[in-house]
C-alpha cells in the first residue's frame, strides 16, 4: 500500500476532526487539532494519506530531548496494513537527534499497545483515572 506522510496543514484540520471524532469517544476538539498548525516550533503535526485519502495522523511534539506523540490515529478501514508501523517508523526516522520517546495509551486499547510495544516501547507506569470516562492510561516511552 503506498502512503505519503506529510505536514499536517490547516486545510487538513476538517478531516482530521471528523476522523478524530470518529475513532475516539473523548477526542480533541476542533480548536485544538487546529492549533497543532498554528506555527509553534515545538509542534509537528502530520498525516498519512493512501490515494488522496486520510489514513492516519499524528501529533508529535518535541520539547528538549523528548518526543511527545500526545495523538496518533489510523482510519479504522486502514488498519492491519502495516500503516500504523509505517507511520511510527516515521517519527523515529524524522527525530532521530532524540533519545526520548513518550505516550499516553487507554489501558483497552489493546491493539494500540500491541503496535506500541513491537516498536519497542515500555509501560513505565500508570496514571489512573486519566481519560474523563475514568480509564486508566499507560504511559509507554521508548529510550534509543
Amino acid at each position: 500500500m503506498n502512503a505519503t506522510i506529510r505536514r499536517m496543514q490547516k486545510s487538513d484540520v476538517d478531516s482530521v476532526y471528523e476522523l478524530e471524532a470518529t475513532i475516539f469517544k473523548d477526542s480533541w476538539s476542533y480548536k485544538l487539532i487546529s492549533s497543532e498548525t498554528d506555527g509553534e516550533v515545538y509542534k509537528y503535526p502530520y498525516v498519512m494519506e493512501v490515494d488522496g485519502n486520510l489514513a492516519g495522523y499524528t501529533f508529535i511534539w518535541a520539547i528538549a530531548d523528548e518526543i511527545h506523540i500526545n495523538n496518533f490515529a489510523i482510519h479504522p478501514s486502514f488498519r492491519r496494513k502495516g500503516l500504523g508501523l509505517k507511520l511510527i517508523s516515521f517519527i523515529f526516522d524524522e527525530f532521530q537527534e532524540y533519545r526520548k520517546y513518550f505516550l499516553e495509551v487507554r489501558k483497552s486499547n489493546k491493539s494500540a499497545i500491541d503496535l506500541y510495544r513491537k516498536s519497542g516501547f515500555e509501560t513505565i507506569f500508570t496514571r489512573i483515572k486519566y481519560y474523563a470516562d475514568g480509564e486508566d492510561a499507560l504511559v509507554m516511552q521508548k529510550f534509543k
